[in-house]
């Protein structure tokens, strides 16, 4: 028996030892860094780094550094939510934005230079945040965590806070329909992102040989297919020569047809994982796999964007954009002074014309915030959304723009690019 066959064999009794013992636990227990059971209420109990700290502390003497990482690493551990087969444990970057936001939102509320002060400090600290976990490669789920605390609690002040007696039903509905429809397609985006993964089959290969042969996305068959019949054409081209000219031209043009015919037949690998990738397919650093026909590695949702959520991503920023606009016209007109701009199909379009008072009342105050961040929100979607369809345009990704902008693109191929994403 192969030493691959044992360990597969290994992998697969721990799978089920784990899943046994996943059965037999409370709502409240858990399996612990030691593989002992552990319950949730005993968060600070038989932890030797934490009473070391505390012992310290109060003798005034140096605590080490391993002793307060140890501490840090056993609470991580031991912040638990109680749930079905065990007690799931809770990131503490993805329970931060629950803090963070109402606290943030609610000094905004005070007065307008707070608001102000709030709102640029978030702008940078946004920016910073990206920037940080783009040039680390950071696998985190801050920022889906972010946006998830954000519709929660931007729904329940537009729901709870905002007199609702200045909304039409009509308008709340259809607020509602399009709320729901781009946060389905958010989590349809999240759903399919692991089939952009480039999976490796491991088979009888021999051991000289590359360890994965991956299966090629739709539509590469066809597309190398053109590329081999382009390079055939160009080379026929090539080798199309007056009948004036010497022999030695003729050899160096078949050599070079020679030369674009066997780069067209050798596979794609990828440089990082030593796959056989399909075309257009790219290693993400943050995922640590290819990914098929790859955009960007989107950390908002905390996974990749490619072949199998692209225009699900594309439909989801429109659904939102809509969403927000709509939101934040509706919470302004509410709490402000409106005037009315024209009627469309007897629905009257309104716009605020004065929130001067809006900060003498908290209710008020905290409505006006939240429209606010919803639209800078939608001022970063409509950047993200306009960008992504101006790439489109080019035909190209955000990937494959960044490595080589000033090549990338096809401006002749603008209608076949978009009937290529619509079908």
């Amino acid at each position: 028996m192969s030493t691959t066959t044992v360990n597969f064999f290994e992998a697969a009794t721990e799978a089920e030892r784990r899943e046994a013992e996943t059965r037999s636990l409370c709502c409240c227990e858990y399996i612990g860094q030691d593989k002992q059971p552990f319950h949730i209420l005993g968060c600070c109990c038989n932890c030797e780094d934490c009473d070391l700290v505390c012992t310290r502390l109060i003798t005034c003497k140096r605590i080490e550094q391993r002793n307060i990482d140890g501490m840090l690493i056993a609470f991580q551990d031991r912040l638990r939510l109680p749930w079905r087969g065990g007690a799931k444990r809770i990131s503490l970057a993805a329970l931060a934005p629950a803090i963070i936001l109402p606290i943030m939102m609610g000094l905004a509320a005070l007065n307008a230079k707070t608001a102000i002060i709030i709102m640029l400090t978030l702008m940078v600290f946004t920016y910073w945040g990206l920037q940080i976990a783009e040039r680390t490669a950071t696998k985190t789920s801050f920022f889906l965590s972010w946006i998830v605390f954000s519709v929660i609690y931007m729904a329940l002040i537009f729901e709870c806070e905002v007199p609702l007696l200045e909304l039409l039903p009509i308008e709340n509905n259809i607020l509602l329909l399009l709320s729901l429809g781009a946060i389905c397609l958010w989590y349809r985006i999240k759903k399919l992102a692991p089939l952009n993964l480039v999976t490796a089959q491991y088979g009888t290969t021999p051991k000289d040989e590359l360890p994965g042969i991956t299966e090629a996305s739709s539509g590469e068959e066809q597309a190398e297919q053109q590329a081999h019949e382009s390079i055939r054409l160009k080379g026929d081209t090539v080798l199309g020569i007056d009948g004036d000219d010497d022999d030695d031209d003729a050899a160096i043009n078949s050599s070079e047809h020679a030369g674009l015919m066997q780069h067209a037949a050798q596979p794609n690998i990828c440089d990082t994982c030593r796959k056989v990738t399909p075309r257009h397919a790219y290693h993400c650093a943050v995922c640590g796999s290819c990914v098929k026909r790859r955009s960007h590695h989107s950390y908002w949702l905390n996974c990749c964007i490619g072949e199998n959520n692209y225009r699900l991503y594309l439909a989801a920023l429109v659904l939102s954009e809509c969403a927000l606009l709509l939101g934040a016209n509706l919470t302004l007109t509410a709490v402000c002074h409106p005037f009315l701009v024209v009627r469309l199909l007897s629905l009257p379009l309104l716009l605020p014309d004065d929130c001067s008072e809006v900060f003498e009342d908290f209710e008020l105050g905290i409505s006006f915030i939240v429209a606010g961040y919803a639209m800078l929100i939608s001022c970063y979607i409509a950047f993200v959304l306009v960008r992504q369809l101006y790439l489109l345009w080019r035909g190209t990704t955000m990937h494959e723009y960044k490595r080589a902008p000033a090549h990338n693109g096809n401006r002749n191929r603008v209608w076949s690019n978009w009937r290529a994403i619509l079908n």
